[in-house]
Parts: C-alpha cells; sequence; structure tokens
C-alpha cells in the first residue's frame, strides 16, 4: 500500500508509520469518522490460517492504559491486517535524537511507567506475557508526558513447562544474552532490556554504536546518583538470577530511589557490572605480543608514518608481577565485506590484543582465502576423529546449521587453529559446488546467532556480491559491517552505491557501514579529511601498507605473526574504536586499579604468611 490508497473501503493510507521484521505499519485515517488508526500488516501470515496471528491474539486479550488497543482484524487480497489505537507522540529514539540524553528525573519517572506497564503484562492469567523487544524505539512518549508500549510483534507468553522458546527473537545490544541461546525467554530478560534502555536514556550512548558496551552510568557523567547506577547495574547483569526477579521489586527500588535520590545505598559496592560473561583478560596494545614484530623499521612509501589518532600507552605491568586490570566489551559480529586479508589481520590482531575468544568464519563460498592468509589447513583433523574425515569445518557447520543443530563443542570442532594464538578458531573450507544453493538464508542466521552465543568477537568473511544470499544474510545481521578499501575515489564510490541500495532495497541504515583504509599510503591516495567526507564520518581507521604483506602472499607462512610494529598499532586503534579495548585516556584509570588491585594481593599474601 502507498499513501492515497483506500484500504478496506473506508481507511485512507495516509503514509508509513514503520517497518520491521514483523511487517510494514501504516497510518489511515478513517473516512466516515476522521479519526486517525494504526493499519499493520501482518508478515508471514495469510488469510486462512488456523487461529489469530500471535500479535492480535495477545493484544486481545490485554486492556491496560499504557498498550495500544486492538479494533480489529482485515483479510484483504490474501493478507491479513490489524487494526490499531494509532498512539500520537515521538517514540523515545526521536526524543533522544533532539535532546541527546534524558534528564535523570525524567528517566526515573520513565522507569516506574514502564515497571507498571511491565508488572501487568507479567502479572496476566493464565500465562504471562514477555514483551522481549524493550528499547527506544518502541516506546512512544504522549503529549501528556505518559509512555506507550508499541509493536507486540515480538511478544509472547510465557509457558512454565517450555524448555525453549521457539525462535531467537529481539534487537541485538537492548535483548538479554538469553534470547541468544537455547533457554526460554522470562520476566527477567524484559528487565535486561528496561536496565539497557534506561542506560541509553540517562547517558545518551545507544549500546548498538561504537564502544558497544555498558560501562557504569557515573563513567559518562559523575552528577549521576549511584542509586540509579546500581538499579541500571543490577539489571543488566549478565546472569538472569543476579538481575530483579520481577518488575514489582524492580518497581519498588525506583520508587523509593525517587523519594531520596541520591542517598540510595542499595548495591553501590563500586564495582562496575558488564554484559558479557565476564571481564576478559585485556593486555595492553604491545607490539611484543607478535612474535617476530618489527620494531621501528617500518614506513610506508609515502616516506611518512601514519598520523596518530591517539597516544600508545605503555606496558601495563607495574614491575611487580601485578596482572593487568580486567576489562569488558560486549560480544559483537562483524562482516568484513570483499577483503578476506584484512578480516583475518582484524581477527588475528583482536585475539592476540584481548585475549577474548574470536572465531573468523570465512563465508565467500566459491573463493575462501583464510586459509591461505593466515597458513592453516581447511579440513580440521577432530573431524576425521569424529567419524567425518575430508569434511571442511564451514561444510560441517553448515550442515549442522541447515538443522538447527549448530553446538558450542561443534563450533570449536570444526574450526582449525595457530599454535601461538589458541583462542581465535577458524572456519574455512570450500562447499561442494554442488551443493552451493542447498543451503538456506536461514542456515546463516542460525549459524551467526550460535556465534553470537559462545565466542566474545565473530569476524565473518564475504564476497562484494550484494546478489549473494550469504553476503546479503551476513551483512543484515551482524552488528558492523567494515569495508576494508584502498584509498581511491573509485572503490568509495563503488562501495557507497552498494550501501545506498541496501539502504533502499533492505533498509539496512548506512551507518552500520563503516570504511577502512586498507594498505593505505597518504602519499598517494585520498587525504583523510578527503576520505572522511566521501565516507559521510564513517571512517573507522587506516592500515598502513606493508611491503612484507605483499611478499607474504606468494610465500609460505603467514604475515600476522610477522607484523610490522607501525601495523599492529592500526589495528589497536581500530580495536579501541570498535570497544574492544579501552581508549587512551581510560587506560591510565586502569592500570591504577590494577595497581591497586596488585598491591591488595600482595597484602593478603603477605598477611596469610
Amino acid at each position: 500500500m502507498q499513501a492515497g490508497d483506500i484500504f478496506a473501503e473506508k481507511y485512507l493510507i495516509e503514509g508509513i508509520l514503520g517497518r520491521g521484521g514483523m511487517g510494514t505499519v501504516y497510518l489511515a485515517r478513517n473516512t466516515k469518522t476522521g479519526g486517525h488508526w494504526a493499519i499493520k500488516e501482518i508478515s508471514g501470515q495469510r488469510s486462512g490460517e488456523a487461529g489469530l496471528p500471535p500479535e492480535a491474539a495477545l493484544l486481545a486479550r490485554l486492556d491496560h492504559p499504557a498498550l495500544p488497543k486492538l479494533y480489529d482484524i482485515v483479510e484483504l487480497d490474501g493478507k491479513l491486517y490489524m487494526i490499531t489505537e494509532f498512539i500520537e507522540g515521538i517514540s523515545l529514539d526521536k526524543k533522544l535524537e533532539a535532546e541527546g540524553r534524558i534528564a535523570e528525573d525524567t528517566v526515573i519517572d520513565w522507569a516506574v511507567q514502564l515497571c507498571t506497564v511491565l508488572d501487568y503484562l507479567h502479572s496476566v492469567k493464565p500465562n504471562p506475557v514477555i514483551y522481549r523487544d524493550i528499547k527506544p524505539a518502541n516506546i512512544m512518549l504522549t503529549a501528556k508526558g505518559t509512555l506507550k508500549l508499541v509493536d507486540f510483534g515480538s511478544a509472547r507468553e510465557y509457558k512454565p513447562h517450555s524448555d525453549a522458546d521457539t525462535v531467537y527473537i529481539g534487537t541485538r545490544g537492548y535483548a538479554a544474552p538469553e534470547q541468544f541461546g537455547t533457554g526460554q525467554t522470562s520476566a527477567v530478560s524484559d528487565i535486561y532490556s528496561l536496565g539497557v534502555t534506561l542506560h541509553h536514556l540517562v547517558t545518551g550512548k545507544s549500546p548498538v554504536e561504537p564502544p558497544f558496551r555498558l560501562e557504569p552510568i557515573r563513567c559518562y557523567d559523575g552528577s549521576l546518583s549511584p542509586g540509579l547506577e546500581s538499579i541500571i547495574s543490577k539489571c543488566t547483569s549478565e546472569s538472569p538470577a543476579d538481575r530483579y526477579q520481577s518488575a514489582a521489586e524492580l518497581l519498588a527500588d525506583l520508587v523509593a530511589l525517587r523519594e531520596r535520590k541520591g542517598t540510595f545505598p542499595c548495591w553501590d559496592t563500586g564495582s562496575p557490572w558488564y554484559r558479557d560473561t565476564g571481564p576478559v583478560p585485556y593486555p595492553y596494545p604491545d607490539p611484543d605480543h607478535f612474535p617476530d614484530a618489527i620494531r621501528g623499521s617500518f614506513l610506508p612509501p609515502g616516506g611518512k608514518e601514519c598520523e596518530d589518532e591517539e597516544e600508545d600507552t605503555p606496558d601495563g605491568d607495574d614491575g611487580h608481577g601485578c596482572g593487568l586490570p580486567a576489562y569488558s566489551f560486549r560480544r559483537m559480529v562483524i562482516t568484513v565485506w570483499d577483503n578476506a586479508e584484512f578480516g583475518c589481520e582484524l581477527a588475528y590482531t583482536a585475539a592476540m590484543l584481548t585475549g577474548s575468544e574470536v572465531l573468523i568464519a570465512d563465508l565467500d563460498l566459491l573463493a575462501p582465502k583464510a586459509d591461505l592468509i593466515l597458513d592453516v589447513g581447511k579440513y580440521p583433523p577432530q573431524l576425521a576423529r569424529y567419524g567425518m574425515p575430508g569434511r571442511s569445518g564451514l561444510e560441517a557447520v553448515m550442515e549442522a546449521a541447515g538443522k538447527n543443530s549448530v553446538t558450542a563443542e561443534l563450533l570449536k570442532m570444526a574450526a582449525v587453529t595457530r599454535k601461538e594464538v589458541k583462542n581465535l578458531y577458524i572456519i574455512t573450507g570450500n562447499y561442494r559446488l554442488d551443493n552451493y544453493e542447498y543451503y538456506s538464508e536461514d542456515s546463516v542466521t542460525h549459524f551467526i546467532d550460535k556465534c553470537y552465543r559462545h565466542f566474545d568477537i565473530t569476524v565473518l568473511l564475504v564476497n562484494r556480491s550484494i546478489y549473494d544470499a550469504f553476503t546479503l544474510a551476513a551483512l543484515l545481521r551482524s552488528d558492523i559491517n567494515i569495508a576494508a578499501v584502498k584509498g581511491d575515489i573509485g572503490q568509495l564510490r563503488e562501495f557507497n552505491t552498494y550501501i545506498a541500495f541496501l539502504a533502499e532495497k533492505q533498509h539496512l541504515p548506512p551507518e552500520n557501514t563503516r570504511f577502512v583504509l586498507f594498505e593505505y599510503d597518504g602519499a598517494c591516495h585520498m587525504s583523510r579529511a578527503e576520505v572522511s567526507q566521501a565516507t559521510q564520518g564513517n571512517l573507522l581507521g587506516t592500515v598502513s601498507y606493508s611491503r612484507k604483506r605483499v611478499l607474504y602472499r606468494n610465500m609460505n607462512g603467514a604475515y600476522v605473526c610477522r607484523m610490522e610494529k607501525e601495523v599492529v598499532k592500526d589495528y589497536s586503534r581500530i580495536h579501541r574504536k570498535l570497544g574492544f579495548m579501552p581508549s587512551a585516556s581510560t587506560m591510565p584509570v586502569l592500570k591504577i586499579l590494577g595497581n591497586l588491585a596488585g598491591g591488595l594481593k600482595k597484602m593478603s599474601r603477605t598477611l596469610e604468611g
């Protein structure tokens, strides 16, 4: 439908309110009464199928002032449409765009309102309703200052005797970790998403944009109250058991905080809370971690070193054997577009510099290159021991993905590794060409969700074709896409065209794709200012040209473990921007914390002695 169409003989379509995976929502005016309504085309549901669509069935059971009212279901041309109350106002994501962040008192008031409606949903009989997609875009602020939850396409009934949800669903970044696993979502899953939403509102820092992590809110603004920081930290605990167990429990603490804001003592231990499975040990970006790194011997062809974007930080060891402070970031899936060499170097340096569990999967079916670049085999010996001789890791994993049976054990069994970096898992290998079209897009989706669940960082390598099903699926489902290109106008224009096409046809936001200038030489390539303008500010960083890299393309061995010091620095800057490593400004603080922890350990040993 489009503006000007008449729907069901009495509704004039005035425009589109929104699009999503669950359907398109139109704004319509009743030509007889003049009233406005929201009409949602329900994707995947055809007339003639038994029963009401799940979203309509849920709304029909609900009656709360903060929820949209369902008025009718219409069948037309073999499709089903849901007519609901039109909620006039502004979504909180638009409010954030306009204001940057929201005042703490306002956020607390909104949190109280949202807890009230969540408490209602979680108390519905006979089965509670789990919303599963709380985020600013799904919350409307009316002219009266009240909030309403919209878009129930992700909601479901909680079934006490069910072991797992039917599908993985929600918005990555806001969704609780268990929504990407095999367990069942529950009330505490909504509490997690509410906590992330409150964090976004009060700090203005989106969980789906760099640096892709949740730090305590007072790291961004010291004037925010310890009470609210503690509440948000408890909401966003990795373990469901450590969160508030009900919206009513959370509501009680919010009301208490509102009454005596600034003196709220509960849970304020001074310890940061992180979103993932605990802190990741972080070694500072020291080229000594690379066995054959060359010190100070490299200049790009132009004769000048690339400009430093941040000062380098010295090695973090305090000389007394004290470990470095822990550092944590959000799990992330990255798709590298048509540059396997950059993708392999990015994954390798991430594994070496952060100590994280990193998976690299080469999804370029006809021309995989990861085995050549990283100097590894395609056929993991573990597969032969498990009765799958002669099978590549990629083939084994994708066959399992087609059956929805990918496990963490299989992912690691299907991977090959390098001896110096055991936390980097490499899945590669040709498909049999007769199976090229056998695996579905759903297989890729299942595979990506499992990677997100079981690895800290996943790097997917795809070819440049936007018509390739695997390329498209990876681009649409990654947290960030990277186009690593040469610094010339031809490549930048080509990829900008692809990005514009995907924005129009697939609704992929242009800002989801970042550029990296690969093998950059400032003497002959476009200047950084020109590139920044050509990429509309989406430049993530640069990786210097290396003659050694060129030589290793046709030699035995892998360039990645012999990178020059300057190239390692280039990657460490990119990792900082992605949130894998602390920025230079936070490193001194982390070092102080590490030294303090080491001092306490030493004192403890002395006392024990």
